[in-house]
């Protein structure tokens, strides 16, 4: 339930570190925009480090900056000969006849336009077949990201892949379908994207990564020839989309192990081609010879795609995390942990008053569970009150909540075993109130 959303990223590298022991303290900040934002830290004795998402403190700031602008990240690739599409940058003031002339002289179709700024696939428009359609993708960027250029280059043919690299290794590669279905010879289009809606609330990464059925979609559709009540014959796969973010309704596949050494070392020398950047994901698009060309370099990657796939084997980063910034920690990992913190309740603390929360130290042992319900004519509220100054005071572990009108749940967790006791004793002699 945690790695919904978009804290994946922050929740499981968290987790990972404050299972081995580390401190981990949780800070809100504001950025450049004066938005809001969470980053945590994790100490020892011995270091202290610091986390934006999958974001570590090892990635200098100038390694920010040249990846977050596109046509600076390009400019360090081509010098260090690592393969990039060709292309230009343009300046928003460029007029839209000088880009045209340059693209008729210097490109041929099909194109992609994209702002030198933006992430998660915003603003990119792929696969632009005619001076048409490229003079509307590119009014299309400047209204929607007006103060930055432009990035009009060749679309290149083959799969796009997300590599994760950390340092001289590559720890995981994922590639990125495009929204789509497959038929059942029985299903209309509309029925067959609301199952696979369901299917992907089932997994964590995608629970709020639906597939919308937008102008975009519908359009894509229309121009396949169907309709949302086509029935695709069984085993017919239709792409709803052209981009492949999964957050516009993707899919994650796994496909590390299918990476030649030769698509390794492509990604590796784009890393390094950046001074400070130690790890980061790679985008790569692989054409159909098997050769890798880069897309994109980020610092701050999603690792959902990796760690929950749709198919293929998760890859866990959270652990080559933290074992590259606290390698003292590998014999420490605990793989039967049965220990989570909430971060709902962290985002919840974090208001402007509180500007920063320690998680109290992970146990050394994992802890005894036991659920109960209590049923009161009384005041939920009041109830909280009492049960959460006694489980404050005596460092129990667990969660309420209110099931319904007069009922609670609670999950009551510590290692001693007779602390729980103690805790259903508590309630039975004060109060009479449990079931």
């Amino acid at each position: 339930h945690e790695a919904r959303r978009n804290r994946t990223n922050l929740y499981t590298i968290a987790l990972e570190g404050w299972r081995r022991g580390l401190k981990l303290e949780f800070y809100q900040i504001r950025d450049e925009d004066n938005k809001l934002r969470l980053m945590f830290s994790l100490s020892n004795q011995k270091r202290k480090h610091y986390f934006m998402e999958s974001c570590g403190d090892k990635i200098t700031k100038q390694a920010i900056k040249i990846c977050h602008d596109k046509a600076l990240t390009y400019q360090y690739l081509r010098e260090a000969d690592v393969s990039i599409p060709l292309g230009k940058e343009f300046d928003m003031s460029t007029s839209i006849a000088d880009m045209l002339k340059y693209v008729e002289k210097h490109l041929s179709y099909p194109l992609v336009a994209k702002p030198t700024t933006g992430s998660g696939g915003k603003g990119v428009k792929t696969n632009i077949r005619s001076s048409n359609q490229l003079k509307k993708a590119i009014e299309d960027i400047r209204n929607q990201f007006p103060a930055t250029s432009i990035i009009i280059q060749q679309h290149l043919l083959g799969e796009e892949i997300r590599i994760y690299v950390i340092e001289n290794e590559v720890i995981a590669a994922a590639k990125r379908l495009p929204a789509n279905v497959v038929g059942d010879g029985q299903s209309t289009i509309i029925q067959l994207i609301n199952r696979k809606n369901e299917y992907r609330k089932k997994i964590p990464h995608l629970y709020y990564r639906p597939i919308k059925v937008d102008n975009e979609v519908k359009e894509n559709i229309s121009n396949q020839g169907y309709t949302l009540d086509t029935i695709l014959e069984k085993g017919e796969r239709l792409f709803l989309r052209k981009v492949s973010n999964v957050s516009s309704g993707g899919d994650p596949i796994d496909v590390t192990s299918d990476l030649s050494e030769e698509q390794k070392k492509i990604a590796i020398r784009a890393v390094q081609a950046i001074p400070g950047l130690s790890h980061c994901g790679v985008d790569m698009i692989v054409n159909p010879q098997g050769y890798g060309t880069i897309l994109e370099l980020n610092t701050s990657p999603g690792i959902g795609s990796h760690l929950f796939p749709i198919e293929g084997q998760a890859r866990d980063i959270p652990k080559k995390m933290i074992d590259y910034y606290f390698p003292e920690t590998k014999q420490r990992r605990n793989k039967e942990s049965n220990v989570y913190f909430n971060l709902q309740c962290i985002f919840d603390s974090l208001d402007g008053n509180i500007s920063s929360i320690e998680i109290r130290n992970h146990p050394e042992s994992n802890l005894k569970i036991k659920k109960l319900e209590i049923t009161t004519r009384r005041d939920i509220y009041y109830y909280y009150q009492i049960l959460n100054k006694y489980i404050n005071k005596n460092r129990l572990n667990g969660y309420m909540k209110q099931i319904a009108e007069n009922r609670i749940e609670i999950i009551i967790a510590h290692q001693n075993e007779v602390k729980i006791r103690e805790f259903i004793y508590f309630i039975k002699k004060r109060n009479k109130l449990l079931d």
